[in-house]
Protein backbone atom coordinates (compact mmCIF):
# COMPACT_ATOMS: atom_id res chain seq x y z
CA UNK A 1 0.00 0.00 0.00
CA UNK A 2 3.08 2.92 0.80
CA UNK A 3 4.50 1.48 -2.81
CA UNK A 4 1.04 2.23 -4.31
CA UNK A 5 0.76 5.68 -2.43
CA UNK A 6 3.86 7.01 -3.17
CA UNK A 7 3.85 6.02 -7.02
CA UNK A 8 0.22 7.63 -6.92
CA UNK A 9 1.55 11.04 -4.87
CA UNK A 10 4.32 11.02 -8.06
CA UNK A 11 1.88 10.71 -10.64
CA UNK A 12 -0.31 13.40 -9.87
CA UNK A 13 2.59 15.72 -9.18
CA UNK A 14 3.58 15.40 -12.78
CA UNK A 15 -0.04 15.69 -13.80
CA UNK A 16 -0.34 19.03 -12.28
CA UNK A 17 2.99 20.44 -13.61
CA UNK A 18 1.84 19.33 -17.33
CA UNK A 19 -0.89 20.58 -18.89
CA UNK A 20 -1.40 17.74 -21.61
CA UNK A 21 -1.76 14.90 -19.09
CA UNK A 22 -4.27 16.97 -17.17
CA UNK A 23 -5.89 17.84 -20.40
CA UNK A 24 -5.79 13.67 -21.29
CA UNK A 25 -8.02 13.14 -18.31
CA UNK A 26 -11.20 15.20 -20.22
CA UNK A 27 -12.36 12.32 -21.29
CA UNK A 28 -14.24 12.47 -24.42
CA UNK A 29 -18.45 12.03 -24.01
CA UNK A 30 -18.24 9.01 -26.44
CA UNK A 31 -15.57 6.94 -24.02
CA UNK A 32 -17.78 8.31 -21.14
CA UNK A 33 -20.83 6.57 -22.91
CA UNK A 34 -19.01 3.17 -22.55
CA UNK A 35 -17.95 3.38 -18.69
CA UNK A 36 -20.06 2.13 -15.91
CA UNK A 37 -22.15 4.18 -13.77
CA UNK A 38 -19.67 3.47 -10.73
CA UNK A 39 -16.55 4.36 -12.44
CA UNK A 40 -17.59 7.37 -14.44
CA UNK A 41 -18.34 9.47 -11.26
CA UNK A 42 -14.72 8.82 -10.03
CA UNK A 43 -13.02 9.52 -13.05
CA UNK A 44 -15.39 13.33 -13.28
CA UNK A 45 -14.50 14.46 -9.77
CA UNK A 46 -10.74 13.28 -10.14
CA UNK A 47 -10.57 15.24 -12.99
CA UNK A 48 -12.61 18.56 -11.64
CA UNK A 49 -10.28 18.09 -8.40
CA UNK A 50 -6.93 18.65 -10.25
CA UNK A 51 -8.63 21.40 -12.26
CA UNK A 52 -9.05 23.19 -9.06
CA UNK A 53 -5.37 22.07 -7.75
CA UNK A 54 -4.15 23.90 -11.09
CA UNK A 55 -6.11 27.11 -11.00
CA UNK A 56 -6.14 27.43 -7.02
CA UNK A 57 -2.83 28.08 -4.91
CA UNK A 58 -3.60 25.66 -1.93
CA UNK A 59 -0.35 24.96 0.16
CA UNK A 60 1.26 22.23 0.45
CA UNK A 61 -0.51 20.23 3.84
CA UNK A 62 -3.92 21.09 1.89
CA UNK A 63 -2.53 19.83 -1.06
CA UNK A 64 -0.85 16.02 0.50
CA UNK A 65 -4.35 15.66 2.48
CA UNK A 66 -6.31 15.43 -0.59
CA UNK A 67 -3.61 13.28 -2.59
CA UNK A 68 -3.80 11.05 1.05
CA UNK A 69 -8.00 10.99 0.43
CA UNK A 70 -8.22 10.41 -3.35
CA UNK A 71 -5.49 7.67 -2.84
CA UNK A 72 -7.11 5.71 0.07
CA UNK A 73 -10.66 6.04 -2.02
CA UNK A 74 -9.31 4.75 -5.38
CA UNK A 75 -7.46 1.89 -3.47
CA UNK A 76 -11.05 0.67 -2.29
CA UNK A 77 -12.03 0.80 -5.77
CA UNK A 78 -8.94 -0.91 -7.52
CA UNK A 79 -10.74 -3.89 -8.85
CA UNK A 80 -14.01 -1.47 -9.93
CA UNK A 81 -11.81 0.33 -11.92
CA UNK A 82 -9.70 -2.26 -13.09
CA UNK A 83 -12.42 -4.12 -14.44
CA UNK A 84 -13.73 -0.58 -15.79
CA UNK A 85 -10.62 0.12 -17.57
CA UNK A 86 -10.49 -3.39 -19.18
CA UNK A 87 -13.70 -2.57 -20.71
CA UNK A 88 -12.22 0.65 -21.97
CA UNK A 89 -9.84 -1.37 -23.63
CA UNK A 90 -12.29 -3.42 -25.72
CA UNK A 91 -13.77 -1.54 -29.29
CA UNK A 92 -16.65 1.18 -28.42
CA UNK A 93 -20.01 -0.22 -30.00
CA UNK A 94 -21.51 1.85 -32.57
CA UNK A 95 -24.87 2.99 -31.94
CA UNK A 96 -25.89 5.55 -34.46
CA UNK A 97 -25.33 3.06 -37.18
CA UNK A 98 -28.02 -0.18 -36.92
CA UNK A 99 -27.05 -3.33 -38.39
CA UNK A 100 -27.15 -4.28 -41.65
CA UNK A 101 -30.27 -7.01 -42.31
CA UNK A 102 -29.28 -9.67 -43.46
CA UNK A 103 -29.01 -10.77 -47.22
CA UNK A 104 -32.55 -11.37 -48.62
CA UNK A 105 -33.36 -14.99 -50.28
CA UNK A 106 -33.82 -15.02 -54.09
CA UNK A 107 -36.90 -15.23 -55.32
CA UNK A 108 -38.30 -19.06 -56.31
CA UNK A 109 -37.84 -19.52 -60.18
CA UNK A 110 -40.09 -21.70 -62.04
CA UNK A 111 -38.14 -24.63 -63.62
CA UNK A 112 -39.44 -24.89 -67.37
CA UNK A 113 -38.81 -28.37 -67.72
CA UNK A 114 -41.26 -30.57 -69.70
CA UNK A 115 -43.09 -28.05 -71.41
CA UNK A 116 -44.38 -26.87 -68.11
CA UNK A 117 -44.59 -23.17 -68.39
CA UNK A 118 -45.29 -21.07 -64.94
CA UNK A 119 -49.26 -21.85 -64.71
CA UNK A 120 -51.17 -21.55 -61.79
CA UNK A 121 -54.45 -23.07 -60.98
CA UNK A 122 -57.76 -20.73 -61.26
CA UNK A 123 -58.22 -21.69 -57.65
CA UNK A 124 -55.63 -19.39 -56.72
CA UNK A 125 -57.37 -16.58 -59.02
CA UNK A 126 -56.72 -13.37 -57.04
CA UNK A 127 -60.04 -12.06 -55.57
CA UNK A 128 -59.96 -7.98 -54.95
CA UNK A 129 -57.58 -7.19 -58.08
CA UNK A 130 -57.58 -9.14 -61.67
CA UNK A 131 -53.86 -9.27 -61.60
CA UNK A 132 -51.57 -10.20 -58.61
CA UNK A 133 -47.65 -11.07 -57.57
CA UNK A 134 -47.76 -14.41 -56.60
CA UNK A 135 -43.71 -13.89 -55.37
CA UNK A 136 -41.34 -11.68 -56.50
CA UNK A 137 -40.64 -12.79 -59.90
CA UNK A 138 -44.30 -13.61 -61.12
CA UNK A 139 -47.60 -12.18 -62.18
CA UNK A 140 -51.31 -14.27 -62.18
CA UNK A 141 -54.00 -12.81 -63.79
CA UNK A 142 -57.79 -13.83 -64.14
CA UNK A 143 -61.01 -12.72 -66.55
CA UNK A 144 -59.35 -10.26 -67.84
CA UNK A 145 -60.13 -8.13 -71.33
CA UNK A 146 -57.74 -5.91 -73.01
CA UNK A 147 -58.21 -2.79 -70.84
CA UNK A 148 -58.06 -4.47 -67.57
CA UNK A 149 -55.15 -6.27 -68.28
CA UNK A 150 -53.14 -3.51 -69.63
CA UNK A 151 -54.75 -1.39 -66.67
CA UNK A 152 -53.19 -4.38 -63.93
CA UNK A 153 -49.94 -4.74 -65.18
CA UNK A 154 -49.24 -1.57 -65.16
CA UNK A 155 -49.35 -1.76 -61.33
CA UNK A 156 -48.49 -5.36 -60.51
CA UNK A 157 -44.92 -5.89 -63.01
CA UNK A 158 -42.40 -5.00 -61.46
CA UNK A 159 -38.04 -4.70 -63.23
CA UNK A 160 -37.83 -8.17 -61.68
CA UNK A 161 -40.59 -9.73 -63.27
CA UNK A 162 -40.11 -12.64 -65.13
CA UNK A 163 -42.90 -15.07 -65.26
CA UNK A 164 -46.62 -14.51 -66.44
CA UNK A 165 -49.85 -16.18 -66.56
CA UNK A 166 -53.23 -14.84 -67.79
CA UNK A 167 -56.24 -17.03 -67.54
CA UNK A 168 -59.02 -16.41 -69.28
CA UNK A 169 -58.52 -13.49 -71.39
CA UNK A 170 -60.76 -11.63 -73.55
CA UNK A 171 -58.57 -10.07 -76.26
CA UNK A 172 -59.37 -8.91 -79.58
CA UNK A 173 -55.56 -7.86 -80.32
CA UNK A 174 -52.62 -9.12 -78.33
CA UNK A 175 -49.37 -7.00 -78.81
CA UNK A 176 -46.28 -8.69 -78.50
CA UNK A 177 -44.35 -6.01 -78.78
CA UNK A 178 -45.14 -3.97 -75.44
CA UNK A 179 -42.14 -3.07 -73.27
CA UNK A 180 -44.37 -5.03 -70.20
CA UNK A 181 -43.51 -8.57 -71.92
CA UNK A 182 -39.89 -7.72 -72.82
CA UNK A 183 -38.14 -9.20 -70.03
CA UNK A 184 -40.50 -12.52 -69.30
CA UNK A 185 -38.96 -15.50 -69.27
CA UNK A 186 -42.03 -17.74 -69.24
CA UNK A 187 -45.44 -15.92 -70.99
CA UNK A 188 -48.56 -17.90 -71.01
CA UNK A 189 -52.08 -16.81 -71.95
CA UNK A 190 -54.44 -19.59 -71.67
CA UNK A 191 -57.74 -21.02 -71.48
CA UNK A 192 -59.38 -17.74 -73.13
CA UNK A 193 -60.24 -16.19 -76.78
CA UNK A 194 -57.84 -14.37 -78.72
CA UNK A 195 -58.67 -12.69 -81.86
CA UNK A 196 -55.13 -11.74 -83.11
CA UNK A 197 -51.21 -11.70 -82.33
CA UNK A 198 -49.62 -8.39 -83.51
CA UNK A 199 -46.60 -6.91 -83.02
CA UNK A 200 -43.69 -8.55 -82.64
CA UNK A 201 -41.44 -9.46 -79.99
CA UNK A 202 -38.11 -7.82 -79.58
CA UNK A 203 -35.09 -8.94 -80.52
CA UNK A 204 -33.10 -11.45 -78.11
CA UNK A 205 -36.31 -11.87 -76.20
CA UNK A 206 -35.41 -13.79 -72.93
CA UNK A 207 -38.79 -15.52 -73.59
CA UNK A 208 -38.13 -19.46 -72.91
CA UNK A 209 -41.31 -21.03 -72.64
CA UNK A 210 -44.49 -19.62 -74.32
CA UNK A 211 -47.96 -21.28 -73.55
CA UNK A 212 -50.82 -19.95 -75.88
CA UNK A 213 -53.14 -23.18 -75.77
CA UNK A 214 -56.85 -23.11 -75.86
CA UNK A 215 -57.20 -19.78 -77.15
CA UNK A 216 -59.43 -20.38 -80.42
CA UNK A 217 -56.35 -19.50 -82.09
CA UNK A 218 -56.43 -20.49 -85.96
CA UNK A 219 -53.00 -20.05 -88.16
CA UNK A 220 -54.23 -16.99 -89.46
CA UNK A 221 -54.47 -15.37 -85.94
CA UNK A 222 -51.59 -16.77 -84.85
CA UNK A 223 -48.26 -16.12 -87.35
CA UNK A 224 -49.52 -13.24 -89.64
CA UNK A 225 -47.35 -13.76 -93.13
CA UNK A 226 -46.34 -10.11 -92.69
CA UNK A 227 -45.62 -9.08 -89.42
CA UNK A 228 -43.87 -12.40 -88.15
CA UNK A 229 -44.37 -11.92 -84.47
CA UNK A 230 -42.62 -14.62 -83.17
CA UNK A 231 -38.95 -14.06 -85.36
CA UNK A 232 -36.75 -13.52 -82.94
CA UNK A 233 -37.87 -15.65 -80.05
CA UNK A 234 -34.49 -16.95 -80.16
CA UNK A 235 -34.22 -18.23 -76.65
CA UNK A 236 -37.40 -20.19 -77.05
CA UNK A 237 -37.39 -24.14 -75.68
CA UNK A 238 -40.92 -24.75 -74.99
CA UNK A 239 -43.86 -24.06 -76.69
CA UNK A 240 -47.78 -25.10 -75.58
CA UNK A 241 -50.14 -24.58 -78.96
CA UNK A 242 -52.29 -27.10 -78.22
CA UNK A 243 -56.37 -26.96 -77.80
CA UNK A 244 -56.25 -24.37 -80.79
CA UNK A 245 -58.04 -24.89 -84.75
CA UNK A 246 -53.96 -24.27 -85.95
CA UNK A 247 -53.73 -25.42 -90.03
CA UNK A 248 -50.01 -25.07 -90.38
CA UNK A 249 -47.18 -26.14 -88.38
CA UNK A 250 -45.26 -22.93 -86.78
CA UNK A 251 -42.19 -23.94 -88.72
CA UNK A 252 -40.77 -20.59 -88.17
CA UNK A 253 -40.59 -21.34 -84.66
CA UNK A 254 -38.38 -24.98 -84.60
CA UNK A 255 -36.38 -23.97 -87.57
CA UNK A 256 -33.30 -23.08 -85.29
CA UNK A 257 -30.47 -24.98 -84.50
CA UNK A 258 -31.55 -25.33 -81.21
CA UNK A 259 -33.53 -27.78 -78.96
CA UNK A 260 -37.52 -27.51 -78.30
CA UNK A 261 -40.45 -28.92 -77.07
CA UNK A 262 -44.12 -28.50 -78.43
CA UNK A 263 -47.30 -29.38 -78.10
CA UNK A 264 -49.53 -29.47 -80.98
CA UNK A 265 -52.35 -31.76 -79.36
CA UNK A 266 -55.25 -30.83 -80.00
CA UNK A 267 -54.85 -29.49 -83.11
CA UNK A 268 -56.22 -32.49 -85.51
CA UNK A 269 -56.23 -30.92 -88.74
CA UNK A 270 -52.42 -29.96 -88.86
CA UNK A 271 -51.21 -31.37 -92.50
CA UNK A 272 -48.79 -34.92 -91.77
CA UNK A 273 -46.29 -33.44 -94.15
CA UNK A 274 -45.16 -30.69 -91.73
CA UNK A 275 -44.62 -32.63 -88.83
CA UNK A 276 -42.41 -34.65 -91.16
CA UNK A 277 -40.43 -32.01 -91.98
CA UNK A 278 -40.03 -30.99 -88.73
CA UNK A 279 -38.98 -34.66 -87.45
CA UNK A 280 -36.74 -34.42 -90.36
CA UNK A 281 -34.93 -31.50 -88.61
CA UNK A 282 -31.87 -32.84 -87.06
CA UNK A 283 -28.55 -31.25 -85.17
CA UNK A 284 -24.98 -32.39 -85.57
CA UNK A 285 -25.28 -35.57 -83.48
CA UNK A 286 -28.27 -36.66 -85.68
CA UNK A 287 -30.67 -36.26 -83.03
CA UNK A 288 -33.79 -34.80 -83.68
CA UNK A 289 -34.42 -31.41 -82.54
CA UNK A 290 -37.80 -31.20 -81.86
CA UNK A 291 -39.72 -33.07 -79.26
CA UNK A 292 -43.20 -33.62 -78.90
CA UNK A 293 -44.87 -33.17 -76.05
CA UNK A 294 -48.21 -35.17 -75.03
CA UNK A 295 -46.94 -37.21 -78.02
CA UNK A 296 -49.42 -39.75 -77.70
CA UNK A 297 -52.46 -37.49 -78.15
CA UNK A 298 -50.88 -35.87 -81.01
CA UNK A 299 -52.40 -36.32 -84.66
CA UNK A 300 -52.35 -34.82 -87.75
CA UNK A 301 -54.57 -34.61 -91.25
CA UNK A 302 -53.55 -36.62 -94.34
CA UNK A 303 -52.74 -34.58 -97.14
CA UNK A 304 -55.89 -34.97 -99.42
CA UNK A 305 -54.05 -33.23 -102.64
CA UNK A 306 -51.95 -36.34 -102.81
CA UNK A 307 -54.64 -39.11 -101.89
CA UNK A 308 -56.65 -38.80 -104.14
CA UNK A 309 -60.44 -39.17 -101.62
CA UNK A 310 -62.86 -37.12 -100.35
CA UNK A 311 -62.74 -38.00 -96.53
CA UNK A 312 -60.39 -36.55 -93.97
CA UNK A 313 -58.23 -39.41 -91.70
CA UNK A 314 -56.59 -38.04 -88.66
CA UNK A 315 -54.00 -40.16 -87.89
CA UNK A 316 -51.28 -40.24 -84.82
CA UNK A 317 -48.27 -38.47 -85.63
CA UNK A 318 -46.29 -42.16 -84.79
CA UNK A 319 -46.87 -43.34 -88.14
CA UNK A 320 -44.46 -40.52 -89.39
CA UNK A 321 -41.49 -41.98 -88.17
CA UNK A 322 -39.69 -44.10 -90.66
CA UNK A 323 -36.88 -42.26 -91.76
CA UNK A 324 -34.23 -44.71 -90.21
CA UNK A 325 -36.14 -47.67 -91.54
CA UNK A 326 -36.16 -45.90 -95.13
CA UNK A 327 -33.11 -45.35 -95.56
CA UNK A 328 -31.84 -48.48 -94.79
CA UNK A 329 -33.74 -49.49 -98.14
CA UNK A 330 -32.95 -46.97 -99.97
CA UNK A 331 -28.56 -47.97 -99.37
CA UNK A 332 -29.69 -51.81 -100.80
CA UNK A 333 -30.98 -50.15 -104.29
CA UNK A 334 -28.48 -51.05 -107.39
CA UNK A 335 -26.23 -50.89 -108.90
CA UNK A 336 -24.19 -50.37 -105.60
CA UNK A 337 -22.85 -46.59 -104.52
CA UNK A 338 -25.28 -44.52 -106.42
CA UNK A 339 -26.66 -42.91 -103.47
CA UNK A 340 -30.00 -42.44 -104.42
CA UNK A 341 -32.38 -40.22 -102.17
CA UNK A 342 -35.29 -41.81 -100.45
CA UNK A 343 -38.02 -38.94 -99.05
CA UNK A 344 -41.32 -39.81 -97.46
CA UNK A 345 -43.81 -38.94 -99.93
CA UNK A 346 -46.89 -39.09 -98.70
CA UNK A 347 -49.21 -40.95 -96.35
CA UNK A 348 -52.29 -43.27 -98.21
CA UNK A 349 -55.21 -44.72 -96.79
CA UNK A 350 -55.26 -48.65 -97.71
CA UNK A 351 -57.52 -51.00 -97.06
CA UNK A 352 -54.61 -52.07 -94.48
CA UNK A 353 -54.33 -49.14 -92.67
CA UNK A 354 -52.40 -46.06 -93.31
CA UNK A 355 -49.44 -46.85 -95.25
CA UNK A 356 -46.04 -44.97 -95.80
CA UNK A 357 -45.39 -43.98 -99.59
CA UNK A 358 -41.70 -43.50 -100.39
CA UNK A 359 -40.35 -40.56 -103.26
CA UNK A 360 -36.67 -42.01 -104.83
CA UNK A 361 -34.51 -39.38 -106.79
CA UNK A 362 -31.66 -40.82 -108.67
CA UNK A 363 -31.42 -38.17 -111.05
CA UNK A 364 -27.88 -37.36 -112.21
CA UNK A 365 -26.39 -40.13 -111.84
CA UNK A 366 -24.70 -41.50 -114.61
CA UNK A 367 -26.84 -44.71 -114.90
CA UNK A 368 -27.38 -46.44 -118.03
CA UNK A 369 -30.06 -48.84 -116.66
CA UNK A 370 -33.11 -48.17 -114.50
CA UNK A 371 -32.07 -48.75 -110.66
CA UNK A 372 -33.46 -51.98 -109.32
CA UNK A 373 -34.56 -53.31 -105.64
CA UNK A 374 -36.15 -50.19 -104.75
CA UNK A 375 -37.84 -49.75 -101.59
CA UNK A 376 -41.30 -50.94 -100.62
CA UNK A 377 -43.96 -48.84 -101.55
CA UNK A 378 -41.97 -46.87 -104.16
CA UNK A 379 -44.86 -44.70 -105.75
CA UNK A 380 -42.33 -42.12 -107.45
CA UNK A 381 -39.33 -42.26 -109.33
CA UNK A 382 -36.77 -39.53 -111.08
CA UNK A 383 -34.06 -40.81 -113.16
CA UNK A 384 -33.53 -37.52 -115.38
CA UNK A 385 -30.41 -36.77 -116.91
CA UNK A 386 -28.99 -40.19 -117.31
CA UNK A 387 -28.32 -42.49 -120.41
CA UNK A 388 -31.05 -44.83 -119.93
CA UNK A 389 -32.20 -46.89 -123.02
CA UNK A 390 -34.66 -49.38 -122.35
CA UNK A 391 -37.81 -49.08 -119.55
CA UNK A 392 -38.35 -52.65 -119.09
CA UNK A 393 -37.43 -52.77 -116.16
CA UNK A 394 -40.34 -51.42 -115.49
CA UNK A 395 -42.47 -54.37 -116.31
CA UNK A 396 -40.24 -56.87 -115.15
CA UNK A 397 -39.23 -55.90 -111.64
CA UNK A 398 -41.33 -56.43 -108.93
CA UNK A 399 -40.53 -53.63 -106.48
CA UNK A 400 -41.53 -51.12 -109.63
CA UNK A 401 -45.30 -52.75 -108.64
CA UNK A 402 -46.50 -49.71 -106.76
CA UNK A 403 -44.91 -46.85 -108.66
CA UNK A 404 -47.15 -44.22 -109.84
CA UNK A 405 -45.38 -41.31 -111.30
CA UNK A 406 -42.19 -41.53 -113.35
CA UNK A 407 -39.79 -39.13 -114.26
CA UNK A 408 -36.98 -40.20 -116.85
CA UNK A 409 -36.37 -36.58 -118.56
CA UNK A 410 -33.19 -36.12 -120.55
CA UNK A 411 -32.24 -39.74 -121.78
CA UNK A 412 -31.89 -41.88 -124.56
CA UNK A 413 -35.60 -43.82 -124.81
CA UNK A 414 -36.44 -44.43 -128.26
CA UNK A 415 -39.81 -46.15 -127.79
CA UNK A 416 -42.12 -46.93 -125.18
CA UNK A 417 -43.60 -50.20 -126.35
CA UNK A 418 -41.71 -52.26 -123.87
CA UNK A 419 -44.47 -50.77 -121.16
CA UNK A 420 -47.55 -52.47 -122.99
CA UNK A 421 -49.77 -54.44 -120.60
CA UNK A 422 -47.79 -53.33 -117.61
CA UNK A 423 -48.98 -52.21 -114.10
CA UNK A 424 -47.65 -49.06 -114.50
CA UNK A 425 -49.08 -47.83 -117.35
CA UNK A 426 -52.50 -48.98 -115.57
CA UNK A 427 -52.06 -47.29 -112.75
CA UNK A 428 -49.74 -44.04 -113.25
CA UNK A 429 -50.77 -40.80 -112.46
CA UNK A 430 -47.69 -38.53 -113.94
CA UNK A 431 -45.04 -40.37 -116.94
CA UNK A 432 -43.23 -37.80 -118.21
CA UNK A 433 -40.69 -38.90 -120.99
CA UNK A 434 -39.75 -35.46 -122.39
CA UNK A 435 -36.18 -34.46 -124.06
CA UNK A 436 -35.30 -38.45 -124.79
CA UNK A 437 -34.87 -39.58 -128.42
CA UNK A 438 -38.57 -40.75 -129.37
CA UNK A 439 -39.30 -41.83 -132.81
CA UNK A 440 -42.88 -42.16 -132.76
CA UNK A 441 -45.50 -42.27 -130.26
CA UNK A 442 -47.52 -45.58 -130.09
CA UNK A 443 -50.93 -44.47 -129.06
CA UNK A 444 -51.94 -47.97 -128.52
CA UNK A 445 -49.66 -48.70 -125.67
CA UNK A 446 -51.72 -46.16 -123.40
CA UNK A 447 -55.11 -47.74 -124.82
CA UNK A 448 -58.09 -45.36 -123.45
CA UNK A 449 -55.98 -44.26 -120.19
CA UNK A 450 -57.29 -40.91 -119.88
CA UNK A 451 -60.52 -41.96 -120.50
CA UNK A 452 -60.75 -43.80 -117.71
CA UNK A 453 -59.03 -41.73 -115.48
CA UNK A 454 -60.01 -38.01 -116.46
CA UNK A 455 -58.08 -34.73 -115.57
CA UNK A 456 -55.47 -36.89 -112.69
CA UNK A 457 -53.28 -38.43 -114.68
CA UNK A 458 -50.60 -36.57 -116.81
CA UNK A 459 -48.58 -37.53 -119.83
CA UNK A 460 -45.78 -35.61 -120.80
CA UNK A 461 -44.13 -35.78 -124.12
CA UNK A 462 -42.43 -32.67 -124.98
CA UNK A 463 -39.33 -31.65 -126.73
CA UNK A 464 -38.91 -35.28 -128.60
CA UNK A 465 -38.33 -35.00 -132.22
CA UNK A 466 -40.58 -38.26 -134.20
CA UNK A 467 -40.90 -38.88 -137.40
CA UNK A 468 -43.75 -37.50 -139.02
CA UNK A 469 -45.55 -39.16 -141.99
CA UNK A 470 -49.43 -39.50 -143.35
CA UNK A 471 -49.78 -41.56 -140.57
CA UNK A 472 -48.87 -39.20 -138.24
CA UNK A 473 -51.08 -36.89 -139.68
CA UNK A 474 -54.28 -38.89 -139.39
CA UNK A 475 -53.61 -40.66 -136.10
CA UNK A 476 -51.04 -39.34 -134.08
CA UNK A 477 -52.45 -35.45 -134.30
CA UNK A 478 -56.01 -36.26 -133.23
CA UNK A 479 -55.00 -38.13 -130.15
CA UNK A 480 -53.24 -35.21 -129.28
CA UNK A 481 -55.63 -32.72 -129.27
CA UNK A 482 -58.10 -34.85 -128.28
CA UNK A 483 -56.04 -35.70 -124.74
CA UNK A 484 -54.40 -31.98 -124.67
CA UNK A 485 -55.30 -31.87 -121.11
CA UNK A 486 -54.27 -34.91 -120.08
CA UNK A 487 -50.63 -34.10 -121.91
CA UNK A 488 -49.78 -30.27 -121.19
CA UNK A 489 -47.49 -29.94 -123.34
CA UNK A 490 -48.79 -31.32 -126.32
CA UNK A 491 -47.65 -28.60 -128.65
CA UNK A 492 -43.55 -28.96 -127.98
CA UNK A 493 -43.86 -32.20 -129.66
CA UNK A 494 -42.06 -31.67 -132.93
CA UNK A 495 -41.47 -33.26 -135.91
CA UNK A 496 -38.00 -34.47 -136.62
CA UNK A 497 -38.26 -32.33 -140.27
CA UNK A 498 -39.33 -29.18 -138.46
CA UNK A 499 -43.05 -28.09 -136.59
CA UNK A 500 -45.25 -29.14 -134.47
CA UNK A 501 -47.21 -32.56 -134.57
CA UNK A 502 -50.49 -30.66 -134.23
CA UNK A 503 -49.84 -28.23 -136.79
CA UNK A 504 -49.11 -30.85 -139.83
CA UNK A 505 -51.25 -31.07 -142.53
CA UNK A 506 -52.60 -33.65 -144.81
CA UNK A 507 -50.61 -31.87 -148.09
CA UNK A 508 -47.71 -31.40 -146.54
CA UNK A 509 -47.22 -35.04 -145.53
CA UNK A 510 -49.97 -37.47 -147.28
CA UNK A 511 -48.58 -36.73 -150.56
CA UNK A 512 -47.57 -40.60 -152.21
CA UNK A 513 -47.29 -41.37 -156.01
CA UNK A 514 -50.85 -42.43 -157.86
CA UNK A 515 -51.24 -45.87 -159.93
CA UNK A 516 -53.78 -47.73 -161.50
CA UNK A 517 -55.81 -48.66 -157.83
CA UNK A 518 -56.20 -44.89 -157.08
CA UNK A 519 -58.95 -45.37 -159.64
CA UNK A 520 -60.33 -48.47 -158.66
CA UNK A 521 -63.34 -47.03 -157.05
CA UNK A 522 -64.44 -45.75 -160.93
CA UNK A 523 -64.27 -48.66 -162.74
CA UNK A 524 -66.00 -50.63 -160.23
CA UNK A 525 -68.47 -47.87 -160.55
CA UNK A 526 -68.43 -48.20 -164.20
CA UNK A 527 -68.80 -51.98 -164.71
CA UNK A 528 -72.30 -51.37 -162.27
CA UNK A 529 -73.54 -49.37 -164.50
CA UNK A 530 -72.96 -51.28 -167.57
CA UNK A 531 -74.56 -54.39 -165.55
CA UNK A 532 -77.86 -51.85 -165.03
CA UNK A 533 -77.99 -50.84 -168.31
CA UNK A 534 -77.96 -54.44 -169.91
CA UNK A 535 -80.86 -56.01 -167.22
CA UNK A 536 -82.83 -53.24 -168.32
CA UNK A 537 -82.39 -53.43 -172.07
CA UNK A 538 -82.99 -57.23 -171.80
CA UNK A 539 -86.22 -56.54 -169.38
CA UNK A 540 -87.29 -53.57 -172.28
CA UNK A 541 -86.61 -56.71 -175.47
CA UNK A 542 -88.71 -59.16 -173.33
CA UNK A 543 -91.28 -56.63 -172.39
CA UNK A 544 -91.62 -56.11 -176.39
CA UNK A 545 -91.56 -59.96 -177.78
CA UNK A 546 -94.67 -60.50 -175.08
CA UNK A 547 -96.78 -57.45 -175.91
CA UNK A 548 -96.14 -57.32 -179.72
CA UNK A 549 -94.63 -60.39 -180.95
CA UNK A 550 -91.60 -59.27 -182.34
CA UNK A 551 -88.16 -58.76 -181.05
CA UNK A 552 -87.14 -54.77 -181.19
CA UNK A 553 -83.78 -54.21 -182.85
CA UNK A 554 -81.00 -54.85 -182.04
CA UNK A 555 -82.05 -58.16 -180.55
CA UNK A 556 -84.07 -59.53 -183.99
CA UNK A 557 -80.05 -59.19 -185.69
CA UNK A 558 -78.26 -61.42 -183.18
CA UNK A 559 -78.35 -65.07 -185.03
CA UNK A 560 -80.45 -67.88 -183.75
CA UNK A 561 -78.11 -69.78 -180.70
CA UNK A 562 -78.67 -73.53 -180.16
CA UNK A 563 -80.19 -72.43 -176.68
CA UNK A 564 -82.86 -70.17 -177.58
CA UNK A 565 -85.37 -72.89 -177.63
CA UNK A 566 -85.44 -73.02 -174.03
CA UNK A 567 -86.79 -69.35 -174.34
CA UNK A 568 -89.66 -70.21 -176.73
Amino acid sequence: MPVFLSTSSALFQNDVEQKDNIAALNIADGDRASLSSAAAPIIQYTASFLTDIRHHSYDLTSRNMALWCLAAYLACHVPCIEMRVDDLEQPAVKYNEPPAPPPAPAPPRPELKHGKCYHMPRERCPTAAKCARTDPASVFCCDVDSFRLKEALAIVMMPNTTNLHVLNATIEELDVSQAVFRRLASMAFTDGNIGKIVGQFPKYSPIACLNISNNNLTTAKLQPSIQRPFAYLFNLTVLDASANNLTEFPLSLVQSNRKISVDLSGNNYLPCKHFQKAMEANNNNNSSLVTFLNYKNTYCALDLVFNWFKDVKIVQIDHLRIQTELNVSCRNITPAGINCTCVPERLELLSAGVTNLVAVDCSRRHLAQLPANLPPNTVKLNVSYNNITSLQAVSDDPSYEHLRQLIVDYNDIDNIVELEGSKFIDNFMYFSISHNKLKTIHTYVLSNKFDTTGIFTAFSIGGNYIHCDCNTEKVLKPWLLENFRNIPDYRALQCAGGGAVVELREGDVCHAPRDWTDYIYYIIALEALVLALLVAKVSYDYWVFKSAGYLPWPANKMPRLPCDWLCE
